[in-house]
């Protein structure tokens, strides 16, 4: 008798099950000590987020949003500012307190808006940086070794 697809799929979970999962760290900055770098913990993570800013900030009819859809659009950017905080080191969690605007009071559309727009350029610039730091380290990596 034959195996089911789902029973096949369900042993090769059990086999990817035991393989250690490896972290990818993107180091974006140095500092005199090591604690306060500039680094990316899940930096594919930091990838569906900036994708998801994206589609938020283009989807949003910010003209024609009523006043009764903020509270939702508020909810769903302070979820993704939550993610990319649990995403970056504490260097650059404090770099994104610091030119959000505080959250005091219930924020106008527009202050939505800006929000949104924070949120995406500095997402989308650390992507590059990102992209810049793996460009350099295929570089390294694609030289031949030095002759003694």
């Amino acid at each position: 008798m034959g195996e089911t697809e789902a029973t096949t799929r369900g042993r090769q979970a059990g086999k990817n099950a035991a393989w250690p999962t490896r972290r990818f760290v993107v180091v974006i900055g140095r500092s005199a000590d090591d604690a306060s770098a500039c680094r990316v913990e899940e930096p594919d993570r930091l990838l569906r987020i900036w994708s998801l800013l994206e589609a938020t900030y283009e989807q949003s009819d910010w003209a024609r949003l009523p006043p009764e859809g903020a509270p939702g659009l508020q909810r769903q950017l302070y979820a993704i500012r939550r993610e990319l905080e649990e995403t970056v080191s504490p260097a650059l969690v404090a770099e994104l307190q610091r030119i959000l605007p505080p959250r005091d009071a219930p924020p106008s559309v527009g202050a939505l808006r800006i929000e949104c727009a924070l949120l995406l350029s500095w997402a989308g610039s650390l992507m590059l940086e990102i992209l810049r730091a793996l460009a350099v380290a295929d570089e390294h990596l694609s030289r031949p070794p030095a002759a003694a």
